[in-house]
């Protein structure tokens, strides 16, 4: 029998604001296996990306689990509750085994760091490399998601980059820790069909070439 690496049974999540509390989420329950894909698919507002964000701990302090489970299983085969699990051990989880590809990547992208040093610094941040091979790995990273010219976008700002470009890098970046789940919430929103269609295929050889699970996340029946 196949054990998911990721089971999410019955959760439920409300927002507090003025006006009371919204549900934003109510039953929610799946699972995905090892080496697996799974799409959520639905409209904007229906709750995908707080479904992603309950995984990865990352819900705003408006929003509150009411019930529910999230269970993960790392790649030494301990089981994790996450939502019984401290701040520290979701932000260790986060740097070790789970990663997530956010929408819009200008908002994620720290714009004052060189993409080269916001890679060597996650790498070393989670103990993923040392000083010495930081950079190499950094490399390595740009390589995977066919970013020509590597020496000159290690040495760019977000902002000089295109929108293609700048989800290359934040891919790179999601695949630093070698996680065994990965979350994609909406990582071609914003870019042209073109673009688009390659950033899937590079998501897509890089998911085959492993045994990483991908938990995809979008509002277009098309992708």
């Amino acid at each position: 029998m196949t054990v998911p690496i990721l089971q999410i049974n019955d959760l439920s999540v409300t927002f507090s604001g003025r006006q009371g509390k919204t549900q934003a989420l109510k039953g929610v329950s799946f699972s995905i296996n090892k080496g697996e894909v799974v799409a959520v698919v639905g409209e904007s507002g229906s709750g995908k990306s707080v479904t992603s964000l309950s995984v990865m701990g990352l819900l705003p302090d408006s929003a509150h689990i009411d019930a529910g489970s999230i269970d993960f299983i790392g790649r030494n085969g301990t089981r994790h509750a996450l939502t019984a699990l401290s701040a520290e051990a979701r932000r260790k989880l986060r740097g070790q085994e789970m990663s997530m590809i956010f929408q819009e990547p200008m908002t994620s992208l720290n714009p004052v760091l060189r993409v080269g040093d916001q890679l060597t610094e996650g790498l070393l941040d989670h103990g993923m490399a040392t000083k010495a091979n930081a950079l190499i790995k950094a490399r390595e990273l740009l390589k995977q998601v066919r970013i020509p010219d590597v020496e000159r976008i290690l040495k760019c700002y977000p902002h000089e980059l295109s929108g293609g470009m700048r989800q290359r890098v934040m891919i790179a970046q999601a695949l630093a820790c070698d996680p065994a789940l990965l979350i994609a919430d909406e990582p071609t929103t914003a870019l042209d069909v073109t673009v688009q269609a390659r950033i899937l295929q590079i998501l897509r050889d890089l998911q085959q070439g492993t045994d990483m699970s991908v938990l995809f996340i979008t509002h277009d029946m098309g992708v």
